[in-house]
């Protein structure tokens, strides 16, 4: 066989794939990436659900089908395609790490879907999804939060300490802002479960408090303030 024989052979070998066959395999991407997209809706506790961001993870996984077709179908193009994605830069930045976890995830799927290996497709897409909704629909057994409590001069922290301990299983003060008239205590506070609501009602009634919020430690806020004078 000649170098040209050769060259010609790499050049024009692909994988004859007609429209039927590549409908089918684009078919599976879309159906594996509604599976992604579902478990995106289910397991998001954002404040903020982003549709557009859940929508753009099934139009990855497909243009990662595209790509491994591409690379799959000619020995030429897939070495010009590794140049030409060598190249690209993505500047947009990524504010939740499990936003990062669904786009490797969708290319990871893409990628499987393109090589036509939907055995192992599916059987990823079944079990990562599963670890994921386990991991946010099991109950914590310890939660962290952020108590803000807001009160006047004659507020005395060791009365609040004293509350706390009635509820949580450990108390540390984090900032202390005291002025002439006003004093506000954040406190970090460790409970088994959620926190109890009783603790925010036992703490009005401390003498000098005029408002309680509580944060969670996933920087989520849970927006409850029982009063305010």
């Amino acid at each position: 066989m000649t170098k040209e024989e050769i060259f010609n052979y790499f050049y024009t070998n692909n994988a004859n794939l007609g429209i039927n066959a590549m409908l089918l395999v684009l078919a599976g991407g879309l159906l594996i990436g509604a599976i992604i997209y579902l478990v995106y809706w289910f397991s998001y506790k954002g404040v903020a659900y982003n549709r557009n961001f859940n929508m753009s993870l099934v139009v990855i996984l497909e243009i990662a089908v595209v790509i491994m077709l591409m690379i799959s179908s000619n020995i030429v193009i897939s070495l010009g395609m590794v140049g030409a994605l060598s190249i690209v830069r993505f500047r947009t930045a990524i504010k939740d790490s499990k936003d990062t976890v669904y786009i490797f995830w969708a290319i990871a799927e893409g990628l499987c879907v393109g090589s036509q290996n939907f055995k192992l497709a599916i059987i990823t897409t079944l079990f990562i999804g599963i670890i994921i909704l386990l991991f946010d629909y099991l109950p914590k057994i310890y939660n962290k939060y952020l108590l803000i409590v807001a009160g006047d001069d004659e507020l005395d922290s060791s009365n609040i300490t004293t509350v706390l301990n009635r509820y949580v299983t450990n108390t540390k003060i984090r900032s202390n802002n005291i002025t002439e008239k006003h004093q506000e205590l954040i406190i970090e506070v460790r409970t088994k479960g959620e926190i109890n609501q009783d603790l925010v009602s036992d703490l009005m009634d401390v003498k000098g408090i005029k408002s309680v919020n509580y944060i969670i430690e996933s920087g989520e806020t849970i927006g409850w303030k029982t009063k305010e004078y």
